[in-house]
């Protein structure tokens, strides 16, 4: 794109990062403004060291900048620099990549007393090596990864040899019924662990959610309580504790459901279910929102109820021109490979946009016949998976990293464990006689012929079967667990009439230019 207009990108997180990246292999002039002193965004300032090492961080941002891109920081937009100021000083388009660094607070009595910190500026200090001063007794609010790892954090600094709490076994202790989830909100499990890391001699955990609710991942809330942090689920704060304008626990209800029957957010308390919680320091991480002091009504960006920035799903364009917005600014906080994502889908539509065509890329699907006769059961039910191996607790001090990675012979035999998703198995319903072979020899019991009177579905499953059938016909559907395959070939091996065979599928990206008046 020689002689392509310059692009600003207004935030150096993994969103603003991998946008600037990409456009700059596309030959664009870019620049990357930087509020703070320090690129990266959450990856410096959010996430902990033992998670990521700054080393990693640092080279791939100077690899993105050795492409041309220049990085100014110390810059936030604001009264003295907006988005019209970048348009007048000739950017041609801007990717607002922001994040959502402002931490949303507890509006419950008892909330001005000091002591009481958001999780997002605990860890900004801790992260930029400030000292903080937990004391001894440290609670966190909060079910999600970034708490439990600021927790972990302010207890690192122990005696070595000394297992912090005499925590118990998660493998032993674990509820049944729980089941890893979304990643989601990472702010309570990254809080927990760093106060962990930093000293705390107790750390303790409050959330809303029960076991099987909580939005942090397993593995996260696992290793949490491996070094000692105490969880509480099931609980909600009432009221913070004070003595002399200084905070001395919390005062929290029993919850007694958290969503209302159309899947919600309105929780709901147990009267009379009081429990009081004490400590020197409570660390507030029940969420992040974006600030966006540097909007204005001029700039033509609208905002949804949330306060996060409307966009385009596909294209990541906003509802002013030439202005494109991802990462958490426009869906909220995600885990760092959406954010990237989102960088490098806004560069291409950029380009679209200053190129003046629009040229989606279009995924054109092929199969290739894979027989079944002769496979051997997926790997991974073969190999067992193998837990990335991690420091022993007594060690885990300081900025140490926690996982260690697998060495080479373990990471080829966990690769090997692949779920070969490219093979799938395609029904052939006119050759299908209902003999339900398929469905008593699948070993993961995924299949099922279902009347179609008992199907229920959405408009697109209602308008394929009114089409195929006539009003009041009788008929039968497959349903398919996709999540529950192996992708064995068994059921393709058993059918009696091949209606079932299994094949290869793969994608081929195609590129149609369509030159628009609007883009131009």
């Amino acid at each position: 794109a020689r002689g392509a207009p310059p692009v600003a990108v207004v935030g150096s997180g993994p969103s603003g990062l991998a946008c600037a990246h990409d456009l700059a292999l596309l030959g664009y002039r870019v620049t990357v403004f930087e509020a703070s002193d320090t690129p990266g965004g959450m990856l410096t300032a959010g996430i902990p060291e033992y998670r990521l090492p700054r080393e990693i961080v640092r080279a791939e941002i100077q690899a993105i900048l050795d492409l041309g891109v220049e990085l100014q920081l110390n810059t936030p937009l604001g009264s003295h620099r907006t988005l019209g100021d970048l348009r007048r000083q000739g950017y041609q388009a801007c990717f607002v990549a922001v994040g959502a660094g402002r931490a949303r607070e507890l509006r419950i009595p008892g909330a001005e007393l000091d002591g009481i910190l958001k999780a997002v500026d605990f860890l900004l200090n801790v992260n930029r090596g400030y000292r903080v001063d937990l004391g001894g007794r440290v609670l966190v609010i909060g079910g999600g990864n970034v708490a439990m790892d600021a927790a972990r954090t302010a207890a690192r600094v122990r005696l070595a040899g000394e297992v912090p709490g005499g925590a118990p076994s998660p493998s032993t202790s674990w509820p049944a019924e729980v089941e890893e989830r979304d990643v989601g909100l990472h702010t309570a499990l990254d809080v927990s662990r760093t106060a962990r890391r930093l000293g705390a001699r107790e750390v303790q955990v409050i959330c809303l959610e029960s076991w099987a609710e909580m939005p942090a991942a397993r593995e996260e809330i696992d290793q949490a309580r491996t070094e000692g942090v105490v969880m509480h689920p099931g609980f909600g704060p009432k009221q913070f504790l004070g003595l002399d304008r200084r905070v001395t626990g919390v005062e929290a209800l029993r919850v007694a459901s958290v969503f209302d029957p159309d899947g919600r957010f309105n929780p709901k308390f147990t009267p009379e279910t009081e429990t009081l919680f004490w400590a020197d320091t409570v660390i507030v991480a029940i969420g992040q929102a974006p600030d966006l002091p540097f909007l204005s009504p001029e700039d033509g960006v609208q905002l949804d109820r949330r306060g996060l920035i409307m966009v385009n799903p596909e294209t990541l364009a906003t509802t002013a021109p030439g202005v494109f917005a991802g990462g958490d600014v426009a869906f909220g906080p995600r885990i760092v490979i959406d954010a990237v994502a989102d960088g490098k889908r806004a560069a291409w539509s950029i380009h679209q946009y200053l190129q003046g065509f629009m040229a989606p890329v279009r995924m054109q699907a092929g199969l290739r016949a894979v027989p079944p006769t002769g496979r051997q059961r997926p790997a991974y039910l073969v190999t067992p998976r193998r837990p990335v191996p991690c420091l022993p607790v007594e060690r885990r001090i300081g900025i140490a990293e926690v996982e260690l990675g697998y060495s080479e012979p373990e990471a080829v035999a966990q690769a090997s464990r692949c779920l070969q998703c490219s093979i799938q198995t395609v029904f052939d319903p006119g050759k299908c006689i209902l003999c339900a072979a398929c469905v008593d020899i699948c070993p993961q019991y995924c299949l099922k012929l279902v009347p179609l009177a008992q199907l229920q579905g959405d408009e697109t499953v209602d308008r394929e079967i009114a089409t195929r059938l006539p009003s009041g016909a009788w008929g039968t559907a497959m349903i398919k667990d996709e999540t529950a395959c192996t992708r064995c070939g068994l059921c393709a091996e058993r059918c009696p009439t091949g209606a079932i065979t299994m094949a290869e599928l793969s994608f081929q990206e195609s590129l149609t230019l369509e030159t628009t008046q609007e883009a131009a």
